[in-house]
C-alpha cells in the first residue's frame, strides 16, 4: 500500500476528496437541523434530501457527458468553487428571519444538480492517478475506508459543533471544504486530467454542442447494453441494493419497537454497521485477493443476507450489534471490487458516460427496495421484513455464482462510441 502514498498526486486526491467528504457530513447536518428549527417538519427536513439528491441522479447523465469531453480536474474546481459559494449564500439566508423555505430548495437542488461532476469526476480520475493498475483495488480499498472513516465520525462530529458554534458556522466550515478541495485538485498534473475525447466549443458552434448531448448521452447505455457481462453485473447490484432497502426502513422501527431503546439503540446499531465496514474496507486493503472476481461478489451478496438473518429472528441489542458489524466487514468489499472493475473494463474515453449511466440504474435499487419494504410492513411486520429482504438477498446471491462465474477481470472491453 505504500507505493500508493508515494504518489504525490493520490496524495493530493486523497486529501482533497476526504475534506470535501468530512464537510458533506458538517453540510448535511447543519441544514437538516435549520430545517427541523425553522419547520419542526420531517417532511420538509425530507424534501432537502429529495432536493439533493433526485436532481443529481438526472443530471448525473450530462456530467457523465462533459467529463468525457471536457478537462476532468477543471469540472471538479469548478463544480467545489460553486458548491462552496452556493453554501455561503445559505449561511447568509440563515440569518433572514423570514426567508421562504423554497428559496433554501432551490439552491440545493443547484448545489445537487453539480454534484456529479465531482462523485463521477473522483471515479473517472482514480484509473489515471494510479500508476500500476494492479494497484487499483487497493487504490479503491483505501478510498472506501476514508469514506466509512467520515460516516463513523463526521455526523457525531458536526453535532457537537451544531451545539457549540451553530449551525450557520458549521455550514460555512462545509463551504471551506469545497475550496480546499479545488485547491487540492488543482495540484494534479494535467496531462493525468484532460480529455480523451477533448472538445472545444467556439463561437456559434453552442447549440451545436447542445444538440449532441443526447446522443452522448446515450452513448453510456448503448456501451452499457451491450456488453454481457456488465449488464449482469449492474443487474445484480441493483437486486443487492434493493434487498438493503428493508434495513433502512425497518431499522428504527426495530430498535423502537422491538428493542425498545428509541434513538440511542438506533444509533448503536449504525455505529456497528459503520465500524463492521470499516474493518472490512481495511482488511481488504491490505490483503491480495486471488479469489474469483464473481463468485466473491456473490459471496458477498449471500454472506449480507446471512448476517442480517439473525435481526429478523432475535431482539436483543447486543446480538443485533453483532450482526450488524458482521454484515458491514462482508459488505465493505462489494463497493471496492464492483467499482474497480467498472473502471478497469470501461475505456476512458467513455467512462463518465458509463459510470453516470450505471448509478441511475444500480441508484434506485435502494429507494424501491424501501418504498415496498414500507408497503409490506404492515403485512410482515417489522422483523418480518428484515427476514424476507435476507432471504432474497441469499436467494439472489446463490443465482449470481451462476451468472457471474464468468465474470473477467484482466483486458479492457473493446470501445464503441457511435
Amino acid at each position: 500500500m505504500k507505493e500508493l502514498w508515494q504518489q504525490r498526486s493520490f496524495r493530493w486526491y486523497w486529501l482533497g476528496m476526504f475534506l470535501s467528504s468530512l464537510g458533506d457530513q458538517f453540510g448535511w447536518m447543519g441544514l437538516t437541523w435549520f430545517v427541523m428549527k425553522k419547520t419542526g417538519s420531517p417532511a420538509a427536513m425530507g424534501g432537502v434530501v429529495l432536493a439533493y439528491m433526485l436532481p443529481a441522479v438526472f443530471a448525473g447523465l450530462v456530467a457523465g457527458v462533459l467529463l468525457d469531453r471536457f478537462d476532468r480536474r477543471k469540472l471538479i474546481m469548478m463544480d467545489n468553487i460553486a458548491r462552496g459559494l452556493i453554501f455561503i449564500a445559505l449561511v447568509a439566508l440563515l440569518q433572514v428571519d423570514q426567508v421562504p423555505l423554497f428559496v433554501i430548495y432551490v439552491l440545493i437542488v443547484i448545489a445537487g444538480i453539480l454534484s456529479p461532476l465531482s462523485t463521477a469526476g473522483a471515479q473517472t480520475l482514480l484509473p489515471r492517478i494510479v500508476s500500476d493498475k494492479n494497484q487499483l483495488v487497493k487504490a479503491n480499498g483505501v478510498m472506501e475506508t476514508q469514506w466509512q472513516i467520515v460516516y463513523m465520525f463526521g455526523p457525531a462530529l458536526a453535532g457537537v459543533l451544531i451545539g457549540l458554534i451553530g449551525e450557520a458556522y458549521v455550514l460555512l466550515i462545509d463551504a471551506a471544504s469545497f475550496f480546499v478541495c479545488a485547491f487540492c485538485f488543482s495540484r494534479l498534473p494535467r496531462e493525468l486530467t484532460k480529455s480523451a475525447n477533448p472538445t472545444t466549443i467556439v463561437k456559434g458552434q453552442m447549440g451545436v454542442f447542445f444538440r449532441s448531448l443526447w446522443s452522448d448521452m446515450r452513448t453510456g447505455y448503448r456501451y452499457l447494453f451491450g456488453r454481457k457481462q456488465l449488464i449482469i453485473l449492474v443487474f445484480f447490484t441493483f437486486l443487492f441494493n434493493m434487498s438493503y432497502g428493508p434495513i433502512e426502513i425497518a431499522l428504527p422501527l426495530y430498535a423502537n419497537q422491538d428493542l425498545a431503546g428509541g434513538s440511542v439503540a438506533l444509533g448503536m446499531l449504525w455505529s456497528a454497521l459503520a465500524i463492521g465496514a470499516l474493518l472490512g474496507s481495511l482488511f481488504f486493503s491490505t490483503v491480495t485477493w486471488k479469489l474469483p472476481l464473481g463468485s466473491t461478489l456473490a459471496g458477498i451478496i449471500v454472506a449480507w443476507g446471512l448476517t442480517t438473518l439473525p435481526i429478523a429472528l432475535f431482539s436483543r441489542l447486543e446480538i443485533a450489534m453483532a450482526s450488524m458489524v458482521v454484515a458491514g466487514f462482508c459488505f465493505a468489499p462489494y463497493n471496492i471490487m464492483y467499482r474497480s472493475y467498472l473502471q478497469k473494463q470501461v475505456p476512458d474515453a467513455l467512462l463518465g458516460r458509463v459510470l453516470t449511466s450505471v448509478r441511475t440504474i444500480t441508484g434506485t435499487g435502494m429507494p424501491a427496495g424501501a418504498a415496498v419494504s414500507g408497503v409490506l410492513i404492515p403485512f410482515l411486520g417489522v422483523q418480518g421484513i428484515i427476514g424476507a429482504g435476507a432471504a432474497v438477498c441469499i436467494i439472489f446471491g446463490l443465482l449470481a455464482f451462476g451468472a457471474l462465474k464468468n465474470l473477467e477481470d484482466s483486458s479492457s472491453l473493446p470501445i464503441e462510441e457511435r
